[in-house]
């Protein structure tokens, strides 16, 4: 007998279902309340014993623990700060002193990496009735750039929270299920798959989703001290409400549709052989870092060293390459599951918990056998409610009553407008985040009263800051005509039998132009910088007046690296568009 015809389900109404099912997957893999209270109450016991070494320490949470990205009994990272006026010991010599208390007072399981690249202490606590998946900890010292690298992730999660946490939290999962995750084994860092999330959400769609928070300058003078730790340029735009009082992103894109041109793009269109990911500067060229391979004739040479296949920019360290462990067959690998991961999406089963659960099958690595290979089974019901999924932590993690209702997953209507770019509209308020997350420099990005003779111009100075991150680089791509994403449609035939081409050469694409161009809406003319107010750390841009007649000066705290936005290269220098 044949089978019934089944009619197709149209675009917006998968995706939205999609969406929906993304949520409450995502929201099931959040760390729970309790989870939370147990973890701060081992950070405050972790520092008071160190604090008998150190007096005037501090121990921090950084990484996902803080950033919001982190996954139900996820790791915690820690970073100890000592806020003293005489010379800090040496971080090799703290790791050993602090290793040895900890074995000493605790039932942790210790073991000192004293002279890794980041000398670390690392814990575990093996499962016990009140921790059934034990704990871990990773415990570095005076990392302060790492705190600061988390502070920028958290700022980004937090200018469009449902969109970034559900993708960066979902490739996550998924990246660890197709085992991909693992530097050790030649692949990527999730660290790494979020800063390819968010280089996607700045620098790739068209319209931005994010904007680029490193390329805001100060709105008033700056000093060097409070933008650099060491040599490394530590600034960003933190102010978020205000930057989402004066701007919202007109992508509205659904978390779907995100999520399906994210494969799209790492698998087809992103330039392994020459490009870098920089979520500072957008698509950067191998060859401006210095960061080659023995690389000719379309193929690397089998003597090349591996470290630099794959290039992803560490927000302030931009020496450092993330991906620099990402091996020959882990890259192979790695985009052969983007590829994977984009067809799948692209057939679109009528069940879209089917699709989540097809994305998220383990993969059985080769020459490794295990015993029973588990099916995955995508969450839908939790026995403990599960934290806010959109908020970052605060100083009082224990659950109150009424948790139940209050963090139970908000339902999404099927018939949400595809214009809404994030389908779930009753998400509970977001948490305070920890004190040393908070944002610090609203003294340089502040507006004056609005009586103030410099309001005008302060208004002037931030639109222009806008502008300049959501300004269009190389790896954006074309803006859509309608109402419908280009970039979002189901591949055709010919883009399928592409993809079977790249399975057989993941080194088959070209480069493109790593040269940034800033937006259309900026003046057509130069901007000039100019004035002996740059040493007092002033940045002066002459502009054309809005009404078009002459030209006026807008003044910016004087920041950025030499030759970068926002810093003039030289007295009488031009900013080149």
């Amino acid at each position: 007998m044949a089978q019934p015809h089944r009619r197709p389900i149209s675009r917006h109404h998968w995706t939205t279902s999609l969406s929906r099912d993304l949520h409450n997957f995502v929201i099931q893999l959040l760390p729970t309340a309790e989870e939370l209270a147990v973890k701060e109450d081992v950070r405050k016991l972790l520092e008071r014993l160190i604090r008998t070494i150190e007096p005037e320490s501090r121990l921090l949470s950084f990484g996902s623990t803080a950033n919001g990205f982190s996954l139900r009994n996820s790791d915690m990272d820690l970073c100890c700060l000592i806020d003293s006026d005489r010379p800090p010991l040496n971080a090799s010599d703290l790791v050993t002193m602090v290793g040895d208390l900890l074995e000493r007072e605790t039932k942790f399981q210790v073991k000192t990496l004293p002279h890794a690249r980041i000398p670390i202490v690392k814990l575990s606590l093996d499962p016990s009735p009140g921790l059934p998946y034990g704990i871990s900890c990773d415990i570095g010292f005076e990392n302060r750039l790492a705190l600061e690298n988390t502070r920028l992730l958290m700022n980004y999660a937090s200018v469009d929270p449902v969109r970034v946490r559900t993708l960066v939290i979902f490739l996550k999962v998924w990246s660890k299920r197709r085992k991909i995750n693992s530097p050790y084994s030649g692949t990527l860092s999730s660290y790494g798959y979020v800063l390819l999330v968010i280089y996607f959400l700045v620098h790739v769609k068209n319209p931005p989703v994010l904007p680029n928070l490193q390329q805001m300058p100060p709105l008033r003078p700056i000093s060097h001290e409070d933008t650099h730790i060491g040599e490394h340029n530590i600034w960003f735009f933190d102010d978020i409400d205000l930057l989402r009082q004066r701007w919202q992103s007109s992508n509205t894109d659904s978390v779907a549709d995100l999520l399906i041109d994210f494969f799209k793009y790492y698998s087809r269109d992103f330039t392994y052989n020459t490009g870098v990911a920089s979520i500072r500067a957008g698509l950067l060229k191998k060859s401006s870092k210095g960061w080659l391979n023995d690389y000719k004739d379309g193929r690397y040479s089998e003597t090349s060293r591996d470290r630099n296949r794959f290039c992803i920019e560490d927000p302030f360290e931009t020496d450092y390459n993330v991906a620099r462990c990402v091996t020959k067959d882990g890259l192979y690998t790695i985009r052969g599951e983007f590829m994977r991961a984009s067809r799948i999406l692209s057939t679109r089963p009528e069940r879209t918990i089917v699709a989540l659960a097809q994305l998220c099958e383990e993969r059985e690595v080769e020459f490794v056998r295990p015993l029973a290979p588990q099916p995955f089974v995508p969450p839908r019901l939790a026995s403990i409610p599960a934290q806010t999924p959109y908020s970052i932590g605060s100083n009082t993690h224990r659950p109150s009553s009424g948790a139940q209702d209050r963090l139970s997953p908000p339902h999404i209507d099927s018939s949400t407008s595809a214009d809404s770019p994030t389908a779930p509209t009753n998400l509970p308020q977001e948490r305070e985040p920890p004190e040393h997350m908070a944002p610090r420099r609203g003294k340089w990005t502040s507006p004056p009263p609005p009586d103030d003779p410099d309001h005008p111009s302060y208004e002037d100075r931030l639109d222009l800051g806008i502008s300049l991150a959501t300004s269009s680089t190389a790896a954006r791509q074309p803006k859509p005509s309608g109402t419908s994403s280009s970039s979002s449609e189901i591949m055709s035939d010919e883009e399928k039998d592409h993809d079977r081409a790249d399975l057989e050469s993941v080194g088959s694409f070209a480069s493109a132009d790593g040269q940034l161009s800033l937006s259309q809406s900026l003046p057509k003319r130069p901007l000039s910088f100019f004035g002996p107010e740059e040493e007092a750390g002033w940045l002066v841009i002459e502009t054309p007046k809005p009404e078009g007649r002459g030209r006026q000066q807008l003044r910016f705290g004087g920041i950025g690296e030499p030759g970068g936005l926002g810093q003039p290269r030289r007295r009488g220098g031009r900013l080149i568009r």
